[in-house]
Parts: C-alpha cells; sequence; structure tokens
C-alpha cells in the first residue's frame, strides 16, 4: 500500500520511520476511484487529500461556461493540497479523474491526526508545497518560453502516458493551443519520428 508513497517521500528527501508509517497506516485509506470523478470541485471547500499510486487527473477550472485544463498528474504524486484541506477555504480549480485512479487518501481529520502525532506528516507537507511551487512555477516558464510543440514534446517526454491515454481536448487545453494546432503538431511529430 505505501511502496509508490515511500518512495516519493525518498526523492523528496522525507525521513521515514517505521513507527510513524504505522500511525499512517491507521489514517489512510486505499481506494479506486473510477474514470470521470469530480475528487475536489471547484467553489467547495477541499474535504480529501490523494496520492495517486495508478491513474491520471487533471487540474481544471471553469471560467465564463469554458473549460481550462490546468494540470495533469500522473502517478506517484499527490493531488489537493494540505492548505486547501486545512484552511476549508473554496478551492479555486477542480480535480478530476481521467482514469481509474488507486490512491491513498486522507481526510482533513486524518491529516489533522498526523501533522499533530508525527513529524513525518508536517516533513511531507513541506516537502509537497515545495514541489507545487515549482510546479507552478514551471508551467508559468513553458507557457512564456516555449512553443506549443515544444510543450508537447516536454509532455511527451515527462508523462507519455498521458500522451496516450488521456482525450487531446484536455491535452490542448493543457497547453493552451486549439485541438487542431495539436492535430497539427501530432503529426509533424510523428514524420519526424516516422
Amino acid at each position: 500500500m505505501f511502496e509508490k508513497i515511500c518512495q516519493w517521500l525518498r526523492e523528496h528527501h522525507v525521513r521515514i520511520l517505521p513507527e510513524e508509517l504505522e500511525i499512517f497506516a491507521t489514517h489512510t485509506q486505499q481506494v479506486v476511484i473510477p474514470p470521470q470523478t469530480i475528487i475536489m470541485q471547484q467553489g467547495k471547500p477541499v474535504k480529501k487529500l490523494f496520492f495517486l499510486n495508478e491513474g491520471i487527473v487533471r487540474l481544471f477550472r471553469m471560467h465564463n461556461d469554458m473549460d481550462f485544463t490546468l494540470g495533469i498528474v500522473s502517478s506517484n504524486d499527490f493531488v489537493s493540497t494540505t492548505t486547501y484541506l486545512l484552511n476549508q477555504h473554496p478551492s479555486t480549480c477542480a480535480l478530476e479523474t481521467l482514469t481509474e485512479v488507486n490512491a491513498l487518501e486522507w481526510n482533513r481529520e486524518d491529516v489533522i491526526a498526523l501533522l499533530a502525532k508525527t513529524q513525518m506528516a508536517t516533513d511531507i507537507e513541506k516537502a509537497h508545497t515545495d514541489r507545487l511551487l515549482n510546479w507552478m512555477q514551471d508551467i508559468q516558464i513553458d507557457i512564456m518560453c516555449l512553443t506549443a510543440e515544444e510543450r508537447y514534446l516536454k509532455l511527451l517526454e515527462s508523462q507519455p502516458e498521458v500522451i496516450r491515454t488521456i482525450p487531446l481536448k484536455y491535452i490542448a487545453s493543457f497547453l493552451s493551443i486549439h485541438q487542431d494546432s495539436l492535430s497539427r503538431i501530432r503529426n509533424k511529430v510523428g514524420r519526424k519520428e516516422g
């Protein structure tokens, strides 16, 4: 149950103590969530924190009746944030599963208990916040500095399962381009590889 999150913890230099891992186990649910399930609603308080063992989730925002994909998260990462979960402010975005998701899940009470009982939870919160800030900065830099084709190639390299699995409309939205432009980029890239 904890193999993938322990890998994430090691990669982010979070110390894993066996006794704290036992406490985590008592506050963690393993869940399977079907595709196209909204797991965090825009405009509503965040109710749960997830760690994706398997699956793909998109972060999106509805604005003026338009759907904007802001991020695509695949296996081995957290989705949602402890900050929104703990402060109970309405979320500015939503999360939707795009594939079946196998995840670890914590509700607000679980997170509060883990923060009170373990140093590891505090270290995870710090590492996850740092990861989110770096992720957001990378996305902003990519939008400003890379062409749409370069952003597509970067996504293809870093998350090939996303390119193979999810509908093109979400990829195009994430890349901030029209679906027709994405089709042209995919054809051009395909000709280069072929």
